[in-house]
């Protein structure tokens, strides 16, 4: 079963190498893949949204979605690249093969991605027309009401000049 879609894709430009060894990996594959850019759909889109309908929306929208179930996808790709091996030598011939830290170059990738992200945030919620309930946002039961000033002379003591004034 392939990861099918336009926010998979983009995914998958992101972390190539990663998404394809998490895919091929029997602890991880293809359906885990999906629930990370379905979780990632679902915070941007408050709905999964179906593969083929993902491309009605602006590249935006996908490109931001694609970028946060990359980062879902760092933390496992972190996990399978530490138990690789860094470094390989053949006997009887003169050959070594080192190989990237991936590790640190996915944690540097996470970082990174993390910045961008919140950065547009805002402006992709007023994109899609969705955003989602923060419990750090104030909530107030009278937010269309006006907020005006009462006029002093309105109201008795203490707001008018007394004997003690």
């Amino acid at each position: 079963m392939a990861v099918e879609g336009a926010i998979a894709e983009r995914t998958r430009s992101l972390l190539p190498i990663t998404w394809d060894a998490l895919s091929r990996d029997s602890r991880y594959g293809d359906a885990l893949l999906r629930q990370a850019v379905d979780v990632a759909k679902n915070a941007v889109f408050g709905t999964v949204v179906i593969p083929t309908a993902e491309g009605a929306y602006p590249l935006a929208a996908i490109d931001y979605t694609a970028k946060l179930a990359a980062i879902e996808l760092c933390t496992p790709g972190i996990d399978f690249w530490m138990n690789q091996p860094s470094s390989e030598s053949a006997t009887g011939t003169n050959e070594n093969h080192s190989f990237v830290d991936r590790v640190t170059a996915l944690t540097q990738l996470r970082l990174q991605l993390i910045q961008e992200t919140r950065r547009v945030a805002s402006e992709i919620a007023d994109l899609v027309n969705f955003r989602q309930f923060s419990p750090r946002r104030a909530l107030i039961n009278t937010l269309d009401d006006e907020f005006l000033t009462p006029s002093p002379q309105e109201f008795p003591r203490p707001y008018v000049a007394t004997d003690r004034s």
